[in-house]
């Protein structure tokens, strides 16, 4: 199960039940009557108990919400050499989630090796080896970079989209800008201030047009021609002497793409984009500003569901 974060109770009980014991056994539990959480609960915990299982919950945020899936989710007195992965963030997490009597099970994802980090950037600014040898100083400015960012694929990627619009001789300035706990603190809030910095250096029409995604659910895929549609009908969107407001918006799209701020989720076969996704902790970053701007406000997100007089945009968000 994928991004358990915003998801209720009843929610991840009904996946499991449909993963594990399939689509007819939900349906028979359900069955067209009222079912409270603590009915399924004890339904999963039941077929579970003398079977064999191994699930993985993907993206794991909280430990309340792990305490919630141990003692309510899963029999507690299995047998059959059952295991559940968890993958997460947050190292104290991990910790919880660790059998103490089986000491350490915890894998820790490690950082790109240098060549492999500079690869992704050079390909990221569409640069190659040789141009590294064609512009002075630019190896030495490259190796900087990735080792400042931590040699992590987001930050590097979103480092990448902002050197990507500017020459090489500005990219020192970049530099410069990178918080320098990234290297030695790969944290999620060293991340997030990259991504944070990446959001500052967007050119202003560019801006509302990146806060509007935080619209959309966790994990969300949104459509790219209705994304654009929406972007004109707010404003955001202003035709150019030649140029269809449509094209404008579609290059709005393709900008944010290129930086990094929006990932690619089904791309047709010429190429083109035509669904996105927002990363996790990009969506974080923009709910924050949005919040902080007075830009929007999600009347459906628990992150965002905040009431706010001089808000700018509000509205329903459909959950995914």
């Amino acid at each position: 199960m994928h991004g358990w974060h915003g998801w209720s109770g009843m929610e991840f009980l009904k996946v499991m039940i449909k993963e594990l014991c399939g689509d007819e056994a939900l349906k028979k539990e359900l069955g067209g009557k009222v079912v409270r959480e603590e009915n399924l609960a004890s339904y999963l915990r039941k077929e579970l108990l003398e079977k064999r299982y191994f699930v993985v919950l993907d993206d794991l945020w909280n430990i309340d919400d792990w305490k919630w899936i141990k003692t309510i989710a899963f029999p507690s007195n299995n047998s059959k050499g059952s295991r559940i992965m968890v993958t997460t963030r947050d190292v104290g997490l991990a910790k919880e989630c660790t059998l103490e009597s089986y000491g350490s099970f915890i894998y820790r994802h490690q950082p790109l090796e240098t060549n492999d980090a500079i690869k992704l950037l050079l390909r990221k600014v569409r640069k190659s080896e040789e141009d590294m040898e064609k512009y002075e100083n630019m190896r030495n400015i490259v190796t900087k970079i990735v080792k400042k960012s931590g040699r992590l694929p987001l930050a590097i990627l979103t480092i990448g989209g902002m050197l990507a619009t500017r020459e090489v001789i500005e990219w020192q300035s970049i530099y410069n800008q990178i918080p320098s706990e990234l290297e030695s603190n790969r944290s999620l809030e060293a991340v997030r201030r990259m991504v944070t910095m990446s959001y500052n250096h967007l050119p202003s029409h560019l801006k509302s047009c990146f806060l509007y995604l935080s619209i959309f659910g966790e994990d969300f895929e949104i459509k790219r021609r209705r994304l654009v549609e929406r972007w004109i009908a707010e404003g955001f969107v202003i035709a150019r002497v030649g140029v269809s407001v449509e094209d404008v918006g579609n290059s709005y799209f393709n900008d944010l793409i290129n930086r990094n701020l929006i990932q690619p989720s089904r791309v047709n076969i010429d190429g083109t984009v035509k669904n996105c996704r927002v990363h996790d902790i990009i969506r974080d970053v923009m709910i924050s500003i949005s919040r902080d701007e007075s830009f929007a406000c999600s009347t459906w997100d628990n992150i965002t569901g905040i009431v706010q007089e001089n808000l700018r945009h509000s509205w329903q968000s459909v959950p995914k």
